[in-house]
């Protein structure tokens, strides 16, 4: 009985650390943050361009019958549960203002990609794999 109980907890840890980044992945996660919101924020300005209008996306709730449990009488009953669902709409944008914000986006990714180049190395010396 011993064995199964040590072997279980031996599984568990085994299943939590699996999941977890080495620091030289936190550290180059962290040094490219800023980078990756660049490159997502030019994409997503590139989109709005092209489309001619930028989409706005909210999360909206809704209600439907769900399964419920009573542990008093131990039965199961219909009741209302909510639910949410994304919703998207166009909005208006200045797309001239959109592409002076992109060109501009465009203009800084040599410097922040050169300093997310720079934290990887220091990354790389700093934790070794």
């Amino acid at each position: 009985m011993k064995f199964f109980v040590k072997l279980s907890g031996v599984l568990a840890s085994v299943a939590m650390l699996s999941g977890c980044s080495t620091p030289q992945e936190d550290c180059i996660s962290g040094a490219t943050k800023d980078y990756r919101s660049l490159q997502a924020s030019i994409a997503e300005t590139s989109d709005n361009v092209s489309r001619g209008y930028a989409v706005h996306s909210q999360s909206v709730p809704y209600t439907y019958s769900g399964s419920c449990y009573d542990y008093n009488t131990q039965l199961y009953y219909t009741c209302p549960q909510t639910g949410y669902r994304t919703q998207e709409s166009p909005v208006a944008i200045d797309v001239n203002q959109e592409r002076k914000k992109l060109a501009e986006f465009n203009k800084l990714l040599p410097k922040y990609k050169d300093r997310a180049d720079r934290a990887v190395a220091q990354c790389k010396v700093q934790y070794p794999e």
